[in-house]
């Protein structure tokens, strides 16, 4: 009998240990999730504009294919290979003629330089 209050004692024991250790320090996790530096793919698909220069390649994709882009993921690697971009460029003139390059149709650059923003 003393056995089996020591094994329950134990248990609830490793219990109360398993469950404080689910919370999470307030300070440290708000600070890190409450401003990312980065916009999300989530951020594009809600209709927002992603960083030329700063986006990832899933960023860049998932924003092209929120324009309706049919071929997004070569564009997006298209875009990833003329980086950086001047900030002073807000035409976007050298990405443009890189598009121009592999055959992109006007309007979609045009889509394409309407989900971009620098830097």
């Amino acid at each position: 009998m003393r056995i089996l209050g020591c094994i329950a004692l134990l248990l609830v024991l490793t219990l109360a240990l398993a469950v404080a250790g689910c919370g999470e320090d307030s300070s440290e996790s708000t600070a890190a999730t409450a401003s990312p530096a980065t916009p999300s793919a989530s951020d594009t698909a809600a209709g927002g504009k992603v960083s030329a220069n700063n986006a990832t390649a899933e960023e860049l994709e998932a924003a092209f294919e929120a324009a309706g882009v049919s071929n997004a993921k070569a564009l997006a690697h298209e875009v990833e290979h003329n980086r950086p971009f001047a900030v002073d460029d807000t035409d976007f003139t050298k990405l443009r003629r890189g598009l121009a390059e592999h055959n992109a149709a006007p309007e979609v650059v045009d889509a394409i330089i309407a989900k971009l923003k620098l830097p």
